[in-house]
């Protein structure tokens, strides 16, 4: 997995080289498209490229790319982490919320079993997504061999379905709509900084 992983982190990056040599506008917003995925999640990601006018297409497809490459970097770091007796404060500290996310809904997902799980990747909510479903899942005691197609696909569809719908919402709602997104964007943004920042017990 961190393989797959890394040779997808180099081809994207060889990507965005490129585009920034052709054509540095373009290269400018899927950036911004991917600092506000790796901030804030999937939501502020899809707001973010409509807003910028990359298209539903564009806008999916980045979206796709840098979650993909972040959970296949980021589940190996996580098992290799909790697996190594003594690993440092901090490396515990980046992982504390995710795993405090995944205890506290793993009873809920549970209930509904695999269906639970494919609904809880497939919002773009803040405190979902496939890294926190990843932890549910192996909590849940499910393979992983299972569990990464599961969620790849759950996460994937997602970001096609709601970057659609909502660029459906603005072609309707105007400019009114933009304006609804770029408040929620910068609301969820914050909260998802704030978020990081929360007291764990690992600070005790």
């Amino acid at each position: 997995m961190l393989g797959v992983g890394v040779s997808l982190a180099v081809a994207e990056l060889t990507v965005l080289g490129v585009i920034w040599f052709v054509d540095p506008a373009l290269f400018r917003k899927i950036l911004a498209v991917m600092a506000a995925a790796f901030f804030g999640g999937r939501m502020p990601g899809i707001l973010t490229g409509l807003e910028f006018g990359l298209g539903s297409a564009l806008t999916s497809l980045v979206n796709i790319g840098f979650n993909t490459c972040w959970l296949l970097l980021l589940l190996p770091a996580f098992q290799r982490a909790t697996a190594k007796a003594g690993t440092s404060k901090l490396v515990r500290r980046f992982f504390s919320g995710a795993e405090q996310r995944a205890q506290e809904q793993t009873g809920r997902v549970g209930r509904l079993g695999t269906i639970g799980l494919i609904l809880f990747v497939w919002l773009p909510l803040p405190g979902t997504g496939a890294f926190v479903g990843a932890l549910i899942g192996l909590i849940l005691g499910m393979p992983l061999i299972r569990l990464l197609p599961l969620l790849l696909l759950s996460m994937w569809f997602g970001v096609v379905s709601w970057t659609y719908g909502i660029d459906w919402i603005f072609l309707f709602t105007g400019r009114t709509g933009h304006i609804v997104a770029w408040v929620l964007t910068g609301l969820l943004l914050l909260w998802a900084i704030l978020s990081r920042f929360r007291k764990t017990p690992d600070d005790d």
